[in-house]
């Protein structure tokens, strides 16, 4: 297998422990459970775990690690864009 193909299954593992883990959080809190919702953020955190797999992809645990704290990697640049004001000003000079 390619190296790129390793970090994207590393990343993806790690994305599913994350899962799993949010479920049990879940249910040990009893709460109920939109099956949608539950299915899209399950897309979500898998594609986000693939992805920061290839990002950190310099070793399977980096990759691994990067697929569980993929969701936080994202949740955290959400946050951070939406806290600050971007303003953007084009000045075009008349000649």
């Amino acid at each position: 297998m390619s190296e790129l193909t390793i970090a994207v299954v590393f990343g993806i593992l790690g994305g599913v422990v994350r899962l799993l883990v949010d479920l049990i959080k879940s249910y040990q809190s009893k709460k109920k459970i939109d099956s949608k919702k539950f299915g899209f953020y399950a897309i979500l955190v898998i594609a986000s775990g693939a992805f920061s797999g290839i990002l950190f992809g310099f070793a399977k645990q980096l990759s691994f690690l990067g697929g569980y704290a993929g969701m936080d990697l994202i949740d955290g640049y959400y946050k951070h864009f939406t806290r600050k004001k971007f303003k953007i000003r084009f000045d075009i000079e008349k000649n």
